[in-house]
């Protein structure tokens, strides 16, 4: 014995049911619960001007990501980066005369 069930008519009335209760105190029973192991997050308050917000905005829905997800991204890439030893300056002379030593010569003549 199987019944249809309308997904899309549930989900709406579903979601019609949430948005009209959202403001609703909880029961005095409910219990929240953290996901996954370890401590609890830090929060991070940070003070942009209009223009370095609308930047972090705009990279944001350049990649699909909320604001806040692009900024805790950016500070994190930014901390990887600094945090690997640097090269130093590249000497293209010397990258060239490398490749020439290792490079056999038939391959660098121009075709």
């Amino acid at each position: 014995m199987s019944r249809d069930i309308n997904v899309e008519a549930l989900l709406t009335e579903v979601s019609e049911e949430s948005e009209a209760t959202r403001h609703d105190a909880l029961p005095d029973d409910a219990v929240g619960r953290r996901r996954g192991d370890g401590p609890p997050p830090r929060v991070l308050s940070v003070r942009l001007t209009d223009a370095q917000y609308q930047r972090l905005a705009a990279a944001a829905t350049d990649r699909d990501l909320p604001v806040s997800t692009m900024a805790r991204l950016a500070i994190l890439e930014h901390l990887d980066l600094a945090s690997q030893p640097s090269s130093g300056a590249i000497d293209l002379n010397a990258v060239t005369a490398a490749l020439r030593e290792v490079i056999r010569p038939e391959f660098l003549r121009a075709g």
